[in-house]
Order: C-alpha cells, then sequence, then structure tokens
C-alpha cells in the first residue's frame, strides 16, 4: 500500500544548505527538505481524492513562504526551521477538508489546528542530542535572517513502504 503526502520543496539555496549540514553530520533523513502541506493521515491509495485535492491547490493562487529560525519540538526531539504563512495555512484546511479527518487523526497528523509548518532538518531518534545541537549551531549562521520564497506548485509524494523517501509521483501547479 502506497503513502501519500502533499509537500512544498523549498527554494533551491535553502534546499542545498540544509543537505550541506545533514551531509557534514552524516545525518540520513528518510525524506529530502520539504514543507508538508498535508500529512499521509487518511489519503487512501485508490486516488478518488486527487481531483479535489488538484483542484483546490490550482485554484489557490501564488503565494510566499517565510524561513525563520532553526527551532526544537518536543524534547529536542526535532531540529526544525520555522515557516510563516497564512496562505500555505488556508491551503492545509483547504487539503485537510477532502478527507473528513476525525479528531483522532487530527491529532496524530498534526493537522487543522495542531498544524505548525516546518522544514526537519534532524532528528534525535537518528543523532544524540550533542550532534543535533551541533547541527543547530552550524545552520544558524544561515538563517540569521529569514528567506522568503514564492510557491507555484505543490508535489504529490509517494512511497510504498517506510524503509524508502517520499518521492513526487506528480507536481500541481497553481494557476492563478
Amino acid at each position: 500500500m502506497e503513502e501519500y503526502t502533499f509537500a512544498i520543496v523549498p527554494s533551491f539555496d535553502i534546499c542545498e544548505k540544509i543537505i550541506a549540514v545533514r551531509e557534514k553530520y552524516q545525518y540520513v533523513s528518510s525524506s529530502e527538505p520539504h514543507i508538508t502541506v498535508k500529512a499521509s493521515c487518511g489519503i487512501s491509495d485508490d486516488m478518488k481524492w486527487l481531483p479535489a485535492c488538484q483542484s483546490i491547490i490550482s485554484s489557490f493562487g501564488n503565494f510566499q513562504i517565510t524561513v525563520g529560525l532553526p527551532n526544537y519540538f518536543g524534547n529536542k526531539d526535532v531540529l526544525y526551521l520555522e515557516i510563516i504563512s497564512e496562505e500555505l495555512i488556508e491551503l492545509h484546511k483547504g487539503l485537510v477538508s477532502v478527507f473528513d479527518a476525525d479528531e483522532e487523526q487530527i491529532k496524530k497528523c498534526f493537522e487543522l489546528q495542531y498544524y505548525k509548518p516546518h522544514i526537519t532538518i534532524a532528528r534525535k531518534s537518528r543523532l544524540s542530542e550533542s550532534a543535533i545541537e551541533e547541527i543547530r549551531k552550524a545552520i544558524s549562521p544561515y538563517f540569521r535572517s529569514e528567506h522568503v520564497f514564492s510557491v507555484s506548485s505543490v508535489g504529490l509524494f509517494y512511497r510504498e513502504n517506510n524503509n524508502e523517501k517520499f518521492r513526487k509521483k506528480i507536481d500541481i501547479e497553481i494557476t492563478n
């Protein structure tokens, strides 16, 4: 059974910085740098939901995302870059509405009121806390000032099992 997610790939300069720091610390991630717009919860592999999602995305209109400072989730469990964009939150809500998620799914996938857009840099489950702190110090100089990029498409990504990285299935262009 394939697993799907909707995500935005940041601009090349942002991805390049994250990948360079990950490589320096030999951090192997389960995915390339991205911003999840709609997590996999409730997305079936029959793909009957795709036309509704394509319609929401394509008619949404171009918007900008601001990448902020590094921060942590939990007890320094996840190091991430903050994302600021009211439009992204609205797009997220639109996509979630297609899937009739119950409260349990919404909490499990951190959706709607629990949604905190971000770009994961590293997870403590794959590195020591001291290594994560070193990564934070290494990446912080790149993100002292805000980086802004324009969004013109949202990717639908998939993987066949948890052992592989997500791959792009299609790019959905924003037409407005």
